[in-house]
């Protein structure tokens, strides 16, 4: 049986939450393949978080050219469109969505910090609810593997991290979080803590190997969210968040969905949700009501 070549990112994050899930496709062999050219990753030359696929663009190289069979995928850094001739494949169970802080100093949480305490993050989306919620913070631009981040908190170079609770728990770093911060405090980014497995379109092969992987309910919601940033032109580090929730009771399974278009300096915020049987429709419904209130138009301003 010839093996299944896997293509992912060579940062430790990518290779700790990719290895676990791929020994369930045994007896499948796999081969793995890190890229470390990725240009969201690269030390030098390393691409701007402003623009679509910035961590995808070389994996998906190589997956058209036949030099891997799947592409693994942090759904939120994935292309908001699908690449012509590829298709998700698969969507692995949804891990946990929130945020969440790190600090140096134990103990502390998001209103116990002390004043003017500087907070490390790249994110537009995590700096402006910080300062919504704490306007004292200071925001440091900080970017790069979370092990890094960590190093550079605990040489004083900042008092806190806002990171992927999803992250922590990948690298065992639960023990170090300090609060999961709340959805409402910090809305998520459209397609948090969702893996995605990319094949070729004509790969049916491959494309039923890692079936066995996929996760209907976590799909539902990745569609509706990537439905969000289809409508509002988003992508990995726009000024643009949300999420889908699944509730099922014994009436059946409802969707809620909530998004956010911002300002980059937090002094303008839409917020829009919509709920009903219908995942697609409920996203349709939020975009509208962002697009009524001006919602493009922030978009593109920021």
């Amino acid at each position: 049986m010839e093996p299944l070549l896997i293509g992912a990112r060579a940062s430790l994050m990518s290779l700790m939450q990719t290895a676990p899930r791929l020994a369930r496709l045994a007896p499948t062999p796999v081969l793995l393949r890190p890229f470390y050219g990725a240009g969201g990753d690269r030390e030098k030359g390393r691409a701007p978080l402003e623009a679509d696929g910035v961590f995808s663009e070389e994996i998906e190289a190589a997956l058209l050219s036949g030099e891997i069979d799947v592409a693994v995928h942090c759904l939120k850094d994935a292309p908001t469109h699908d690449t012509a001739g590829t298709v998700m494949a698969a969507y692995l169970q949804r891990d946990d969505r929130r945020d969440a802080l790190v600090t140096r100093e134990p103990d502390l949480n998001l209103m116990t910090l002390p004043p003017g305490a500087r907070i490390g993050t790249a994110s537009i989306r995590r700096a402006v609810a910080l300062r919504r919620v704490r306007p004292d913070i200071k925001v440091v631009p900080m970017r790069g593997p979370i092990n890094a981040r960590l190093r550079a908190m605990e040489q004083g170079e900042v008092e806190g991290l806002i990171v992927a609770t999803c992250s922590m728990e990948r690298l065992g770093l639960s023990g170090r979080i300090g609060e999961r911060l709340s959805t409402e405090t910090v809305c998520p980014p459209l397609g948090a803590a969702i893996i995605a497995l990319q094949t070729r379109e004509d790969d049916m092969d491959t494309r039923k190997a890692v079936s066995g992987l996929h996760h209907p309910e976590t799909e539902v919601e990745a569609e509706a969210e990537r439905m969000v940033l289809r409508q509002m032109g988003g992508f990995c580090n726009a000024p643009l968040a949300g999420h889908c929730l699944t509730d099922r009771s014994e009436d059946g399974t409802a969707y809620t969905l909530r998004a956010c278009v911002f300002s980059p300096d937090g002094g303008m915020v839409i917020d829009a949700r919509a709920s009903g049987g219908d995942a697609t429709v409920v996203a349709l419904q939020v975009c509208r009501r962002l697009k009524h209130h001006g919602g493009l138009e922030l978009g593109k301003a920021a």
